[in-house]
């Protein structure tokens, strides 16, 4: 059987090095690269001006992801997240094509690489420290420790907040890269004993079931790629409006 971790190791495609910094091309990155480009070429061909009064298929497409994604923002955010959504939307279409593109063979999926998943998550952490220090001042930490809260239990409300606050950044990057490794561990197992058994089971019936059993799972990954992506910015976006609007509720 095929070691199901294989695929989540990184190597290095072009070796680059500048002022003795190793800015090397490796197939993480290399990835990075091609989803961006996608998500740029999608938008290029989705939103270029066309002189027929019928949207294309392809427009109806980024108008639908425009629609889910400013639905996310004013749901959580309400209208004050008119300023981020550009954020956001960014974020769910390139963690949406990193998910999907794991799903090709001999493809790489960056999302399924924790300091991938940590680093865009510590970003988002970042944002609310610094939308919340602009809109707020200095009373945005004051949701660390509320107006009511006993003096005797304050300074232990405080460090459980404090704490709640900080790992923030890890239990979100921790969620997207845990659902991405299992799902591809999952379906590269999968993937093993369906050639196997067809392998056995040659030239008969029996040999079919694991090849339809994959491509069910397959559908079922492409669902959770996209759901994850939905979830990661729904949770950044609640993060955000706690700046934004100064709310003391803990998610």
């Amino acid at each position: 059987m095929i070691d199901p971790l294989s695929s989540f190791e990184i190597h290095t495609i072009l070796p680059l090095n500048l002022f003795g910094l190793d800015i090397s091309i490796t197939n993480s990155s290399l990835f990075m690269i091609i989803a961006t480009a996608l998500v740029l070429m999608i938008m290029y061909v989705g939103t270029k001006s066309s002189h027929s009064l019928i949207p294309t298929k392809m427009q109806i497409i980024i108008e639908e992801l425009f629609s889910i994604t400013g639905g996310i923002v004013k749901t959580n955010v309400s209208q004050k997240g008119v300023e981020i959504f550009p954020y956001i939307f960014s974020m769910f279409m390139f963690i949406m094509f990193g998910n999907i593109l794991g799903l090709f063979p001999f493809a790489f999926s960056f999302t399924s690489q924790i300091i991938v998943t940590i680093g865009m998550s510590s970003l988002v952490f970042i944002a609310s420290i610094i939308i919340g220090l602009r809109t707020q001042g200095v009373h945005y930490f004051r949701h660390f420790c509320p107006e009511g809260i006993p003096s005797y239990i304050a300074p232990f409300f405080t460090i459980i907040e404090l704490m709640s606050f900080l790992f923030r950044p890890i239990s979100l990057g921790v969620r997207l890269f845990a659902n991405m490794v299992s799902g591809h561990i999952m379906i590269k197992v999968m993937a093993s004993f369906a050639v196997s058994i067809a392998g056995i089971a040659a030239f008969s019936y029996a040999s079919m079931i694991p090849i339809i059993v994959n491509v069910f799972l397959n559908v079922f990954k492409l669902v959770v790629c996209i759901l994850q992506a939905y979830v990661f910015v729904v949770i950044s976006c609640i993060y955000l409006s706690e700046s934004m609007e100064g709310s003391s509720v803990n998610h």
